[in-house]
């Protein structure tokens, strides 16, 4: 499949394997109600999902073929094929000259609920990307223990609710090495699953653990070195998965993300909104047919 994007990226920090929350999801709640910081002045807002619990089948149909604006019939999206359409957005309203980005992608696979609910696959789906993004470091992720945590005065409670730290590393586009440390939270229902990650401030400068970037380079002999590491500001996500109640065995995904494009990642220019909808569908076709091995 070549090299995949940034998009699958963060999708695959999102679906990190998380704890469940019995009473709720913490990390989505505050997405919601505060929005992604990026940076000191900039919050980028996500939208409520499209699918809430509860639905009957014709308020789903309705909900689905409302994020489409009349470019995809219900049976086109509902297809039971790899190659079904999609719907891919980078809201315009984001783009207003700062770093904060928008993302956001609905699909419809088929598989069992239960996949999205198996912590091994979703590391798996994770490192898998993370080897194909960067054949020659890979991809790493670490649950973070209470002594990781505490040099920072982070105490995890005795609550089911309590988020899980996450640290991830990984390349984007064979151009950007990146590190984030993320507050991550899943919520199972009888209909749907919801993860949530939130970048941590905190550990913007942990000598392990950095929220931080470095440019990929390479010297006269062509071979990669990693660049001085310059700090990372702003990431936050929600992917929701929802049983649809028509057709049997459908699965609408919807993923929101808002993150930070510094102006050094690809020198100011539009490098990475441009692959966007391209590596979108190589995403959306890798996960349908992950998913439909579980079916």
């Amino acid at each position: 499949m070549g090299k995949l994007s940034a998009v699958f990226v963060l999708i695959s920090i999102t679906l990190l394997p998380l704890q469940s929350c019995r009473g709720g999801n913490p990390v989505y709640d505050e997405l919601m109600r505060r929005g992604v910081p990026i940076g000191a002045r900039e919050v980028v807002r996500l939208p409520a999902p499209t699918l809430a619990d509860g639905l009957t089948a014709e308020q789903q149909r309705h909900a689905v073929e409302g994020i489409a604006d009349g470019t995809h019939t219900w049976e086109e999206l509902t297809r039971r094929s790899v190659v079904a359409p999609f719907v891919f957005k980078m809201p315009k309203e984001t783009d207003q000259g700062g770093p904060g980005r928008r993302v956001d992608l609905w699909f419809v696979a088929y598989g069992n609920m239960s996949t999205l609910e198996n912590n091994e696959w979703l590391e798996r789906q994770f490192k898998t990307t993370g080897s194909e993004t960067d054949p020659d470091n890979g991809a790493v992720v670490k649950v973070l223990t209470e002594g990781d945590l505490a040099r920072h005065g982070v105490r995890l409670g005795q609550s089911a609710d309590e988020p899980q730290y996450v640290f991830a590393e990984l390349t984007l586009l064979d151009r950007v090495r990146l590190s984030v440390t993320t507050r991550g939270a899943k919520l199972q229902t009888p209909e749907s699953v919801t993860t949530a990650s939130l970048l941590d401030p905190r550990f913007a400068n942990d000598s392990q653990y950095a929220n931080r970037w470095r440019p990929v380079l390479r010297d006269d002999n062509n071979r990669r070195y990693l660049g001085k590491p310059e700090p990372y500001f702003g990431y936050g996500s929600y992917a929701k998965a929802t049983r649809l109640l028509d057709p049997p065995g459908a699965i609408l995904i919807e993923y929101h993300a808002a993150f930070a494009e510094p102006e050094g990642w690809f020198n100011g220019n539009n490098f990475l909104c441009s692959k966007l909808p391209i590596l979108a569908q190589m995403i959306v076709r890798q996960l349908r047919r992950e998913l439909a091995k579980s079916h």
